[in-house]
């Protein structure tokens, strides 16, 4: 059974913002409003247009349409979106964009807004845990301070095992699994936002491209690797190459 909603999407905005309830909260309802926005955009379009202008028409409008409304939905917060994370937005609806194309939600509204939605609960939740767990608070509001929290379940490792989680979990509850999706989509954009580790003895653009070719090479061995790994269907595919991902952040964190 094909999976309705954009799961590359959630995958990446799950990256971007899970560190709080808040975040979560904004960031879900978005991606949401993006897939239908997308999904609606080629249903309209299909019959008019080429499929060559079809293809650009919903990539363009569901990128623009998706950056701008974290711009203004995160102003609304009191949040101001840096111009790398608008960056990366913009390509949160890129793989909107892509899964209306890929013909997956086949416009149906009602399962892509249910698979969504379960989606979206269960990013909530995990984002709700990180920021417990990091800074005693639930939507900035500090609730208990206490030994056992640390910053760490605020870093990009966490980040990337709670996407996974979140993608397991709602393919486990829909009794469905990620295949054909391609989890680079949402893995090389958090490669290079997020950098795992740090390189004194050179800088510049060879230190930079080095410290983004290194997780990138490790995460394609791993996935690699993973194919022939006996995985449960829920997280066969996307969701366990997101906690690889976030398995090889733990251990290039270290260095």
């Amino acid at each position: 059974m094909k999976l309705r909603y954009p799961a590359e999407a959630f995958a990446l905005g799950i990256i971007l913002f899970s560190a709080g309830m808040k975040e979560a909260f904004a960031a879900g309802i978005l991606v949401i409003f993006t897939s239908v926005f997308a999904e609606l955009l080629k249903n309209l379009l299909e019959k008019a247009v080429p499929a060559w202008s079809l293809q650009l028409c919903v990539y363009i409008a569901s990128g623009s349409v998706c950056a701008s409304a974290f711009l203004v939905g995160f102003a609304v917060l009191g949040t101001a979106l840096t111009t790398e994370l608008w960056i990366m937005v913009f390509l949160v609806g890129l793989l909107c964009a892509r899964h209306a194309l890929s013909g997956n939600t086949e416009a149906e509204y009602g399962e892509l807004l249910w698979e969504s939605a379960i989606a979206w609960g269960l990013w909530i939740l995990l984002a709700i845990f990180r920021e417990f767990m990091g800074t005693g608070s639930i939507f900035g509001n500090t609730l208990l301070t206490a030994s056992f929290q640390s910053k760490a379940f605020q870093q990009t490792i966490f980040a990337f095992l709670a996407a996974g989680l979140v993608l397991a979990f709602t393919n486990g509850i829909l009794k469905k699994d990620c295949k054909g999706m391609n989890s680079l989509f949402p893995a090389i954009p958090a490669f290079i936002l997020f950098h795992p580790f740090t390189v004194e003895s050179f800088g510049g653009l060879p230190g930079t491209l080095w410290i983004i070719l290194v997780p990138v090479v490790l995460f394609l061995s791993v996935k690699q690797t993973l194919k022939f790994a006996r995985t449960g269907k829920a997280f066969r595919g996307l969701p366990v190459d997101m906690l690889a991902a976030g398995f090889i952040y733990m251990i290039l964190s270290i260095y």
